[in-house]
């Protein structure tokens, strides 16, 4: 027989949920490096550090400014250093880029690291350039990108290489391409990713990426006229950004960096309603407290707080969790700004069941009208809190263990109106490579997490091994979670991971034995070189600043009141070349 559920008892947050750090024990002072010992110029001076590192975003230029930083150039061990950085768009920053919030301007100051590395010879950016071994149904191509539901770009007009081409060059490899593919929601019927996918339903990917004018999304069907009421599903950052973008005045998105195609768009909405709907109670949510508090101070918006029973359980489960405790306290207040003409709500315990097509008889497209959900309650392992429901028999086996929280199906469903789906349930990585019959380099790649397999940013094949000088940082590694400082803390751990094991005598840490050369070819790959030749064009760092300044020039032409009018797609970044 099996063992009396536990019953749930007080927890706190903070603990069970603590991100690990990335390195652990590793302390390394960097004039370790500097040579400034005539042993440490013997062990490092003819052993060349060549890194290829694939993305641009933060954590790909953080990990290049901290490896750069610690070897200086005007020493013997930095000397004998080049870091080449591939991105696959012309433009650089990734995420910072096209993924933070427009009306979040200070975040992306953390551009000036990669601007700062323009000022190192050693360091090359090679935009335009999409590097993945992915098989191709033609022997000539490779196949840029896994297809999803709402975009099939394929990054036409980027420069390809595989692995097989670029390793021969490198001594290491670090991943640093985040996570730009959409969690799905394939077994809910109607989803973006379904089989049967409804018109309005977007994942939060599709949708931040199109109002951040990336060129995979530059023709997403959006077209929010009509649109009353919004659903959604998830709460984190992501979810409260989408909201407030929907929400906000237009008056106050002009100053942003939204293009004017987007902002045409967001002019002509009809929502006067949004709801942010998790699967567990208001003691789980993601969001942070910066996060709604800024929603609670858009212009003419109602907000009428949270049931008073679901508070209750929330604030039994933190405990004296001091950070979730005052967050609590700002979601249990009711607000009306102004006229209150736009309402924003938090909604609990439920889960989609299914998308469902409009019923209106002038409807003839195939547009979500309802959404049905499954209604859930919260179990946990906690052994004192008491008012709580205890598993039934069968499902004593899926009671979860330690301080987790979690949602399970209360039997019940309840369907109600929508005119507008999205899906914020998180972010995965691209696997870069496939089975492609041993002829070329395959990255080993986690699928069910939709990350690359590591340990500690050090990257493992099948069996668990490590795979000498391959590494990799940031959402690649980790999958979506923390902010832009975590990712910095997190590359400069394994920029320092890197070091050590370069420089170290143990030859299980050198390139040997791996993919990589431990005497790696001089320039550029040559595949690249013969594209430039073909008429392909690779985005260098002084390209990119004409980009820039042609961005820049295009909002003063318009004569509005913000920093750049961004270029939607990669024909136009290109022309400008």
């Amino acid at each position: 027989m099996l063992p009396r559920p536990a019953r749930f008892r007080k927890i706190s947050i903070t603990q069970p949920f603590a991100r690990k750090p990335l390195i652990t024990n590793t302390s390394i002072r960097f004039n370790r490096y500097y040579a400034s010992s005539s042993s440490s110029s013997s062990a490092t001076s003819d052993k060349p550090l060549k890194i290829a590192i694939i993305g641009s975003g933060p954590s790909g230029f953080y990990t290049a400014s901290r490896i750069l930083n610690s070897l200086p150039i005007n020493t013997p061990s930095g000397e004998n250093v080049e870091v080449h950085m591939y991105e696959r768009l012309p433009t650089p920053y990734g995420l910072v880029r096209y993924g933070v919030a427009p009306d979040h301007p200070e975040v992306k100051n953390c551009q000036h690291k990669f601007d700062e590395l323009s000022n190192d010879p050693r360091f090359q950016f090679f935009g335009n350039v999409l590097v993945s071994s992915q098989p191709s149904s033609s022997s000539s191509e490779i196949n840029d990108t896994p297809r999803t539901a709402l975009s099939t770009y394929t990054y036409p007009h980027s420069n390809k290489i595989s692995f097989k081409d670029l390793l021969p060059y490198y001594s290491n490899l670090i991943l640093t391409y985040g996570a730009s593919l959409s969690n799905p929601l394939s077994n809910v019927s109607g989803s973006s990713s379904s089989s049967n996918p409804l018109e309005n339903v977007f994942p939060a990917l599709g949708l931040v990426s199109w109002y951040n004018s990336h060129p995979a999304y530059e023709n997403l069907p959006i077209n929010l006229k009509g649109i009353k009421e919004v659903n959604i599903i998830g709460q984190g950052n992501v979810a409260l950004d989408v909201a407030r973008i929907l929400l906000k005045p237009i008056e106050d998105l002009k100053k942003t960096d939204l293009s004017e195609k987007v902002l045409n768009e967001l002019s002509k909405s009809t929502i006067k309603k949004v709801n942010v709907v998790g699967r567990r109670g208001p003691g789980q949510i993601s969001f942070t407290t910066k996060e709604f508090r800024e929603m609670l101070q858009i212009p003419n918006l109602q907000y009428n707080g949270i049931d008073s029973e679901l508070m209750n359980q929330a604030k039994d489960f933190v405990g004296n969790e001091r950070m979730k405790k005052r967050l609590l306290s700002l979601m249990d207040k009711s607000i009306k700004n102004g006229n209150g003409e736009k309402e924003f709500k938090l909604d609990f315990l439920k889960s989609p069941k299914t998308f469902l097509p409009s019923i209106e008889k002038d409807s003839s497209s195939n547009k979500v009208g309802e959404i049905e959900w499954n209604l859930n309650e919260l179990l946990s392992s906690s052994s004192t809190i008491t008012n709580t429901p205890e598993p039934p028999q069968s499902q004593q086996s899926a009671i979860p263990t330690g301080n987790i929280i979690m949602a399970r199906s209360t039997g019940k469903t309840l369907k109600e109106k929508t005119d507008m789906m999205i899906e914020s349930v998180g972010y995965r990585s691209e696997p870069l490579s496939g089975e492609n019959n041993g002829q070329d380099w395959i990255l080993p790649f986690d699928e069910k997490r939709g990350r690359v397999k590591n340990v500690n940013g050090r990257v493992i094949d099948e069996q668990g091994v490590v795979i000498p000088g391959v590494y990799v940082a940031g959402w690649a590694a980790r999958g979506p979670v923390g902010v832009i400082a975590s990712t910095m803390h997190d590359s400069y751990l394994l920029s320092d991971l890197l070091l050590q094991d370069h420089f170290s005598n143990s030859s299980s840490t050198t390139p040997q034995g791996g993919p990589l050369n431990s005497k790696p070819l001089k320039g550029m790959p040559e595949s690249l070189i013969k594209s430039k030749q073909q008429g392909g064009i690779i985005v260098d760092l002084e390209n990119w600043k004409k980009i820039d300044q042609a961005e820049i020039k295009n909002a003063k032409l318009l004569n509005k009141n913000k920093e750049r009018e961004k270029f939607t797609n990669v024909k136009d970044m290109l022309s400008v070349l």
